[in-house]
């Protein structure tokens, strides 16, 4: 062989190496390019399923505070439709002490177990509401009547006539009462 011919051979051989190199440069490119894609892909899904997953774990934290909260709820008010006949019980043990006279001996024995069921109420939580002088609540009081008092301010409460009750600082019974008015 000339040495022409094989400076043409040689030079078609680098040709080919040299585009052969190149498809190997575009393909190494086209996979890098593709798995950059993929890796960006897979870190979107990763920031994805990581919010996901602190957003389910704050859910569950929620759910759990409110379930201790209804169990801690359940058990402070447990004793409530307890606490109401209770409470008429001692209503009507007032209605008898109003009746008879203070030297009575069932007045005295009346009024001691009436002190007893007080303070047992007060034992699980449950209060009297007892207002007398104080400015009408609705939130705390039910006003049935009305009576012109100019002494006192008005909305005054100037007389008692039931009880109030709260449980655990809830309301459980407003205490119904008289107001002034000028």
């Amino acid at each position: 062989m000339s040495d022409n011919s094989k400076e043409k051979k040689k030079k078609f051989v680098d040709m080919v190496n040299k585009h052969k190199g190149d498809d190997q440069q575009d393909d190494n490119n086209k996979e890098t390019s593709d798995f950059n894609e993929d890796l960006n892909t897979l870190r979107e899904r990763a920031a994805q399923l990581e919010d996901h997953l602190r957003r389910a774990v704050a859910d569950n934290e929620n759910v759990k505070r409110i379930m201790q909260k209804q169990i801690s709820d359940a058990n402070d008010f447990a004793v409530t439709k307890f606490a109401r006949d209770m409470i008429d019980s001692c209503d009507n043990l007032n209605k008898v002490m109003e009746i008879l006279k203070d030297g009575d001996p069932v007045h005295e024995g009346i009024k001691v177990a009436h002190q007893k069921i007080v303070n047992d109420l007060k034992k699980h939580g449950i209060e009297e509401v007892d207002p007398l002088g104080d400015l009408f609540d609705s939130n705390l009081h039910q006003a049935v009547l009305e009576t012109e008092d100019n002494e006192k301010e008005l909305g005054t409460i100037v007389k008692v006539l039931q009880t109030g009750y709260t449980i655990k600082g809830r309301l459980l019974r407003p205490a119904m009462v008289i107001i002034s008015k000028k």
